[in-house]
Formats: structure tokens, sequence, C-alpha cells
């Protein structure tokens, strides 16, 4: 730490000065980086949403008025039921 200090002091630096630009160094880059990680934290929920929808392309077809009709993966919801009494 003694030889930081003799470093600033070679520079004419205190330790005031120094702090007030690291402080402002620091918010600018906590700045960027919020930004940057509010950008791919909406990038991911996109893809979230993409992934869903193909899930739902996959199992129901692709006319979305039918996705509540006519599944094409033929899975019926009795034998579900009766496989969930037999357990």
């Amino acid at each position: 730490m003694e030889a930081i200090l003799d470093l600033l002091q070679a520079f004419s630096l205190n330790f005031l000065e120094v702090m007030i630009a690291g402080l402002f160094i620091f918010c600018i880059g906590f700045w960027l980086g919020s930004k940057k990680a509010k950008r791919l934290t909406e990038e991911i929920y996109g893809l979230q949403r993409d992934v869903l929808d193909l899930n739902a392309e996959i199992l129901y077809g692709k006319d979305d008025a039918q996705t509540s009709e006519t599944p094409v993966i033929g899975i019926k919801h009795d034998a579900l039921k009766g496989a969930k009494l037999a357990n």
C-alpha cells in the first residue's frame, strides 16, 4: 500500500482526486454494463417466446386457431388420467 501512495505522490495526485476519478469510471462502467444486461435479458425473453411458439407448433400443428382441438401428437388425456390413477 505504501508503494501505491508513493506512486501517487510522484504523479502529484492525492487520494481524493484518485477516488473521484475512480468513482466516475466505475459509474460509467456500471451504466454501460446495466444497458448491456438489459439488452441481453430482452433477447433471452424473445428467444424463450420463440421456443414456446415452436413447441406449440410441434404439439398442435401450424394453425393457431386449432391449438386446443387437434394435437399432432396423439396424446389422449383419458389414458393419462388412467395412468395417474394406476400409480
